[in-house]
């Protein structure tokens, strides 16, 4: 018995200000694509089971658009799949007033798609041989509360969640913590959602990462696959299956531009683009120790031909005072909400020409307020 594990699709998703012919945010129609791509693979899979462990819209109310496409999607995978979907609410589709309802009970409308919103729940699928243990994003807030544990009177037990499993593999704040010794119980599948990485966390956990670069950092992904998981209840193998339709992105050496004049500068930053086709890519370029005297004086109409290859090319400049964060202090283990927050901010990146410690100071004050 085989199942597909995906996770974090982020429908609805949007950045930057290209636009397909249609209109349509370009990213938002990359993320639709690799969505459709992976419901193709796994139709040709012919699993038995189909998990999708959270936040399948970025947003808690996304567009007409958004709600239309998935459910388009969905109901021609039904048409094709004979799988059945078992499918939780992450931290961006979740909601907390009394007097609403989560997006996703919209899918539960599809034949044979089962959706666990809010509360801890067991659902059995497959005729009755697997249970789903499904611990959506807000049902993790008490999550010492929930009796839960593996089945014996069932042939599999799996677990499905959406949170934060190690502290260390972190894409935003909103995520709940998941106690080690939950996983650590005899579950024959743990599939879990938030962090966009496909990552094997022990055992028979992992997660499936993300379908496209949505997350707050995506450079840090930048060389990574993206895609979704199989898994073989009866031999307890697990297979990747990336995706080829995320969009390329590209992460360029820092730049250091100590002792450095401006037009030496453009030549470094030329040259790196002229190593790699940069069309239609995700690109970042980072210069520190860049004084703002030096800044000014950039060929600009250089870098935005750059801008104009490119779906998105950032220009990241760091002045002597600010520099680089190292990506292990990015969100650092110990410390306030201040502290955490002025590491994000510090790193976070900025247009050109708006003064970071101005950003910093003035995100602090409204923390703070």
């Amino acid at each position: 018995m085989r199942v597909v594990h995906l996770a974090d699709l982020h429908l609805g998703f949007r950045a930057y200000n290209r636009v397909t012919s249609q209109g349509i945010n370009r990213r938002e129609a990359d993320v639709f694509a690799a969505f459709r791509e992976a419901l193709e693979k796994t139709i040709a899979l012919k699993p038995d089971l189909v998990l999708m462990a959270g936040d399948i819209f970025h947003v808690p109310r996304p567009t007409n658009l958004a709600i239309c496409q998935t459910q388009r999607e969905l109901v021609r995978f039904r048409s094709l799949c004979g799988a059945e979907i078992v499918v939780i609410a992450g931290n961006h589709e979740s909601i907390k007033t009394a007097d609403n309802r989560c997006i996703l009970d919209l899918l539960s409308l599809i034949p044979d798609i089962t959706v666990v919103t809010s509360k801890p729940e067991a659902v059995e699928v497959c005729g009755g041989k697997v249970k789903v243990f499904c611990l959506p994003h807000n049902a993790l807030e008490r999550l010492d509360q929930v009796q839960i544990a593996p089945d014996a009177e069932v042939t599999y037990n799996l677990l499905m969640l959406h949170g934060t499993v190690d502290s260390d593999r972190i894409n935003d704040y909103g995520g709940y913590d998941i106690p080690e010794k939950v996983l650590q119980m005899p579950w024959d599948y743990v599939a879990c959602g938030h962090y966009h990485s496909y990552t094997h966390l022990g055992r028979n956990a992992y997660y499936a990462g993300a379908i496209e670069r949505t997350s707050n950092d995506i450079w840090k992904e930048a060389e990574e696959d993206k895609g979704f998981i199989e898994f073989d209840l009866e031999t307890h193998k697990a297979k990747f299956h990336p995706l080829k339709s995320p969009r390329s992105t590209i992460d360029f050496p820092i730049i250091d531009a100590a002792n450095y004049d401006a037009p030496s500068l453009d030549r470094l930053i030329s040259d790196h683009v002229k190593q790699v086709d940069i069309t239609d890519k995700l690109v970042r370029q980072r210069v520190i120790n860049l004084p703002k005297s030096v800044q000014t004086q950039l060929d600009y109409r250089q870098l935005r031909s750059f801008q104009s290859l490119a779906v998105h090319y950032l220009l990241d400049l760091r002045s002597p005072q600010v520099g680089l964060l190292e990506s292990k202090d990015l969100m650092p283990k110990s410390g306030g909400i201040s502290e955490r927050a002025k590491a994000f901010l510090q790193d976070r990146s900025l247009p050109s020409g708006l003064d970071r410690q101005n950003f910093v100071t003035k995100g602090l004050s409204y923390l703070q307020s």
